[in-house]
């Protein structure tokens, strides 16, 4: 034992070396966990990503479909909405009449032609034409109005269909 002098016994070398693999074995256990901690988080973190994607485009995919099924709802309402937009109820139109039959002082077949020419403002297809009197309407007519001026009432409004 002389040759090497700083060497320890062989029973504490023997322990020392079982420390050493023991150890070397740990080490190396130690070091694989890490390797495939290091994978796993690697694979899961892909995984992950793949995961979201997928269902970021089902979503997209779901709310296309879902889009599509309401769509020609969606435009029937629309196309409602427009044309209730663009058509005037029934009552503004009576009421543009009579403001012109009555304030503005027009004649009915006047009245007839403005709204002829604003049917497309006001939203209506066809504007109100002049009706056909009936025969002797203006017979019967004037003979009222000479019956209530000679009572004393005064003379009638000219009726707008009959001065047309």
């Amino acid at each position: 034992m002389a040759i090497f002098p700083s060497l320890p016994p062989y029973s504490v070398a023997m322990g020392a070396w079982e420390r050493a693999h023991t150890m070397s074995q740990l080490s190396k256990v130690k070091q694989r966990r890490n390797q495939w901690q290091a994978k796993a988080k690697q694979r899961s973190d892909h995984h992950r990503s793949l995961r979201q994607q997928l269902a970021r485009v089902k979503a997209e995919r779901d709310q296309a479909t879902q889009d599509l099924k309401e769509t020609p709802t969606r435009l029937r309402q629309l196309e409602s909405q427009a044309q209730a937009v663009a058509m005037r109820p029934k009552v503004d139109v009576v009421w543009l009449s009579l403001h012109l039959l009555l304030e503005a002082r027009m004649r009915f077949r006047a009245v007839c032609r403005v709204l002829s020419l604003l049917a497309p403002e006001l939203g209506i297809q066809r504007a109100p034409g002049v009706q056909p009197s009936s025969t002797g309407s203006s017979a019967s007519r004037g003979c009222a109005s000479r019956r209530l001026v000679s009572c004393g009432a005064g003379p009638l409004p000219t009726p707008p269909s009959a001065t047309a």
